[in-house]
């Protein structure tokens, strides 16, 4: 007589290998999501940035930079300009907030931006953008894993993404 009261070895080592299976193919289609979703992030965090950086010169009739790498690596930040070199020229200036600056943005781990020669961007009170060590349109690259997607920022702050990878 056979018992019914549970599962013979032979069942449950198939159902874990069917398990086994399925996991070992959603996990890499997992991971890439992810690492999709990061790359996609940080481009739309630089974006934003470029965007409030204009929209706060031109509500506020002043001139702002959008410094990257400030503070630190793959950080950003937009900066106010008082009209005073020593200030805003300093070498420490992307430590000091004074009314107006934005806040520190961060990407996510592992996203990198890639910017050519430009240390950042400078807008106007009119909304025009001129590239700080570079020429408009300025072409920022950002990348994760083998992910890359780029965006083209114009001199009226037009921003253009394009996925490369």
């Amino acid at each position: 007589m056979r018992s019914e009261r549970g599962y013979t070895i032979l069942e449950l080592v198939v159902v874990i290998g069917i398990i086994g299976i399925i996991s070992g193919i959603a996990l890499p289609v997992f991971m890439e999501s992810n690492a999709r979703r990061d790359l996609w992030t940080g481009s739309e965090q630089i974006g934003a940035a470029v965007r409030s950086a204009r929209l706060k010169a031109i509500t506020e009739n002043t001139t702002y930079r959008l410094v990257f790498d400030c503070p630190g690596t793959n950080e950003l930040r937009a900066l106010i300009l008082t009209g005073d070199p020593a200030i805003d020229d300093d070498a420490g200036r992307c430590s000091d907030t004074y009314v107006g600056d934005s806040g520190i943005i961060e990407l996510p781990t592992s996203v990198a931006y890639d910017t050519g020669d430009a240390t950042g961007l400078q807008v106007t009170g009119r909304g025009v953008f001129s590239a700080l060590g570079d020429a408009i349109p300025l072409t920022i690259t950002v990348t994760k894993g083998g992910g890359i997607r780029t965006l083209t920022v114009s001199g009226t702050g037009q921003i253009t993404f394009t996925d490369v990878q």
